[in-house]
């Protein structure tokens, strides 16, 4: 298997039209209302740009969002889309949303009535038992195959969440907790993928990670943003949030080059673009790979259509590929920081450090002298045993 793989889009970027920034600035209010936010830090690798003979190399590193106990960007969508679940239940308008609204005692007591079911490959149940513990809520996760105790019990940590490792790969873990949450009169389905019927609490945690353009754009002059922009996808919630947010805002010449990686072993996307025939694939089986947060095999139906109507190059890349991102990102050249990022957070960097030693893929990429490329880390350390395995 070659270490990293990269395809042109058959389909036609840049026809979509994004005219609504309302929603990015609505969820940038809430947060803004939220007593424990704060940005994270968006990091420049100057010497590691320089030495690769590029313009810039951008780091936006979700490993400190909110907690060091998430060291995730899931929360964000988890918060937001359980508050707006909540302030709906109480009645409350989400155009205008405060985090103070759902602390007094009337809405506290009807947040612990209610019980969100999900399921994880790890960050993402995480993310929603942290934000249930926040608001006063419960939540109820399951996990697929192959996921390891350590992120298993991490998420038990927060308000002693009921969690299970099922023996059932991801898309069967989904139709688990869908049965579980139909069958509690006072349960709510709280997942970060779509599909017919279930749209619009996934759209809502699309709509909570646009804090992270929110941030990118203020820590940016407009001279700095970004050329290329790098996501890795699982289900695609993610990237497509980032792009509707970021695409949003940019007018279509200040728009950056997309390019979506997965793991070369589950790469649903990557799939659909080899078909070609518009609609999402399903990656067969129970694939593995160590970048868990990625290990999904269907495109999110509200993702799907984002991401095939904006990215202009679509990749995978090996285990391996991403063992050596973390280490570069943990042995940093010269003065650049060091940052710490887990096997799903590094993919799209480790994707780029691959990338960029290959005189091919730089030019069919487009990257040079005048490129400002950025990724985001979307996960630190959130397995410590398995980074120190990796990075020693």
């Amino acid at each position: 298997m070659a270490d990293i793989q990269l395809m042109d889009s058959p389909f036609c970027p840049g026809e979509r039209a994004f005219n609504d920034s309302g929603v990015v600035k609505q969820v940038a209010q809430f947060y803004q209302s939220v007593p424990f936010y704060r940005p994270t830090p968006l990091t420049r690798l100057a010497n590691y740009a320089r030495n690769q003979h590029i313009g810039s190399l951008l780091v936006k590193d979700e490993s400190q969002r909110f907690s060091d106990r998430l060291k995730s960007f899931k929360a964000t969508g988890g918060l937001y889309a359980m508050a707006c679940c909540i302030a709906q239940k109480a009645g409350l308008p989400i155009a205008q949303l405060r985090y103070s609204q759902l602390q007094t005692p009337t809405v506290k007591r009807i947040a612990d009535d209610i019980t969100f079911y999900t399921a994880t490959d790890g960050n993402h149940g995480r993310g929603v038992a942290w934000a249930a513990e926040q608001l006063g809520t419960h939540a109820v996760v399951k996990m697929p195959a192959g996921s390891t105790r350590t992120r298993a019990q991490h998420i038990a940590a927060f308000n002693q969440t009921a969690v299970e490792i099922t023996t059932k790969n991801y898309d069967d873990t989904v139709e688990l907790v869908t049965k579980l949450a139909d069958q509690d009169p006072n349960g709510i389905l709280i997942q970060d993928m779509a599909w017919p019927g279930y749209t619009k609490i996934p759209q809502e945690i699309s709509s909570g990670y646009s804090i992270i353009v929110d941030e990118i754009l203020k820590q940016l002059s407009a001279d700095e943003y970004p050329t290329h922009l790098f996501l890795q996808a699982g289900v695609g919630q993610l990237s497509a949030g980032i792009i509707d947010a970021l695409f949003s805002f940019l007018p279509p010449a200040q728009r950056p080059l997309v390019t979506i990686v997965e793991p070369a072993t589950v790469a649903c996307y990557y799939l659909s673009a080899q078909r070609a025939d518009g609609d999402r694939q399903t990656v067969p089986g129970s694939p593995q790979t160590i970048m868990a947060g990625l290990n999904c095999q269907t495109p999110s139906l509200i993702s799907f259509p984002v991401i095939r109507d904006t990215a202009s190059y679509y990749g995978t890349l090996s285990d391996e590929t991403a063992r050596i991102g973390m280490r570069v990102l943990a042995r940093p050249q010269e003065d650049d920081p060091r940052i710490v990022a887990g096997e799903s957070g590094v993919a799209a960097f480790a994707f780029v450090n691959a990338a960029l030693r290959d005189q091919t893929l730089r030019q069919q990429l487009k990257l040079g002298p005048a490129s400002r490329v950025l990724v985001i880390n979307t996960e630190g350390d959130t397995d410590e045993q398995v980074y120190q395995e990796i990075v020693g």
